[in-house]
């Protein structure tokens, strides 16, 4: 079997249809989509129609999913202080609150947000050689948070994960690509499909079973950035500035 593994499309419909164009070019045959599916980008009805019509893919939700089902804001609300002290941060809160009211109306009347809302918290399989495979958004726990992350310690990464009762676990959410080793588990991240965090091609990987064990591929594949962008101004995202600056690899973040 051959497992693809996405996350964070975050409505780049261009992005996930190269990834699918290349999964197939491979031989995968059965997907997992780790949440973050529609916020920000331009195209979520579209992503999510697409998704739903493979003939095989589990999903799991992610924290920006629930944000469209109830409009609720990211976790770490900064702070009066910070935001007298940041302009650039009390603009991008200002840019995700419109993002959500924009993927909001787009979804109107199509049923997919009560689809949203029913998205479990995990994926679980057990491989052909018994290895426990553990799929989640950002950590067993909760679909927010610090997430699988290369940078973190050992001790952060098994804090995250307790006592999660698999052998190998793969998670999205800070679209940075992970392969590690931690007291005894595999810990993976694909990376981001939709918005990628380091590079700008679209990052997801294969897991893939044999006689010979478990192994993971990370792919990145390359899509058509300014097609993307054209169809974000087009159709008047709210969030174009911020989803432009990611899309070029111009945005400055803090890891």
């Amino acid at each position: 079997m051959k497992l693809g593994v996405l996350s964070d499309i975050h409505g780049n419909k261009v992005a996930l249809d190269a990834v699918l164009a290349e999964g197939a070019s491979v031989g995968v045959d059965r997907w997992w989509a780790l949440g973050d599916l529609v916020l920000m980008g331009s195209r979520p009805v579209e992503v999510l129609e697409t998704l739903r019509s493979l003939p095989a893919i589990d999903f799991v939700g992610g924290n920006t999913d629930r944000y469209v089902v109830t409009g609720a804001q990211p976790l770490a609300h900064p702070t009066v202080d910070r935001i007298v002290g940041d302009v650039d941060l009390i603009r991008r809160y200002a840019e995700v609150a419109a993002g959500i009211g924009w993927v909001q109306g787009a979804l109107l009347d199509t049923g997919l947000v009560n689809w949203l809302a029913e998205l479990p918290s995990e994926q679980r399989l057990t491989l052909s050689g018994g290895e426990r495979l553990l799929g989640v958004h950002a950590s067993p726990a909760w679909d927010d948070g610090p997430g699988i992350n290369p940078d973190s310690s050992d001790d952060e990464m098994a804090a995250l994960l307790g006592d999660c009762d698999a052998d190998i676990v793969v998670g999205g959410h800070t679209h940075l690509v992970t392969d590690r080793r931690v007291k005894g588990m595999r810990v993976l991240n694909p990376g981001s499909v939709g918005l990628p965090k380091r590079g700008t091609d679209a990052s997801w990987m294969v897991i893939e079973t044999d006689p010979n064990g478990v192994h993971v591929e990370l792919r990145r594949t390359p899509f058509d950035t300014e097609a993307a962008l054209r169809d974000v101004h087009e159709r008047r995202h709210p969030g174009a500035e911020y989803l432009e600056s990611m899309l070029r690899g111009t945005h400055r973040f803090a890891n």
